[in-house]
């Protein structure tokens, strides 16, 4: 399954979004991020760059495991009483331009 979203801003700069889910691997096991300053490979817990040079992170976290850190946020969240990073209400706007788009896509036909 691949997806990719290009659009373009009102100061002419070009946005592409490329998703693509061809894993030969179990699911979860690498994600690689490419951005304009670097490609990151990211396995289960470790960061490394494009040319699988490992990236130092036990200084970003408490820990590296991300279910301990989702769940120590939710926890805190719930203790300062604020919303959680994530919330699902953070993530909506996203999820309206996608279903315009879907929209937009559905009604151009094949």
């Amino acid at each position: 399954m691949v997806m990719n979203i290009q659009l373009k801003a009102a100061n002419g700069a070009i946005c592409t979004l490329s998703l693509s889910f061809n894993n030969e691997g179990p699911l979860g096991t690498t994600f690689r991020y490419i951005g304009d300053s670097g490609t990151y490979v990211a396995r289960y817990d470790d960061l490394t760059t494009g040319k699988d040079e490992q990236i130092d992170v036990s200084g970003v976290a408490v820990s590296t495991n991300g279910t301990e850190l989702q769940d120590r946020e939710f926890f805190a969240a719930i203790r300062e009483g604020r919303e959680p990073n994530a919330a699902v209400a953070q993530v909506l706007p996203c999820y309206e331009v996608l279903h315009a788009l879907s929209q937009q896509l559905a009604a151009e036909g094949p």
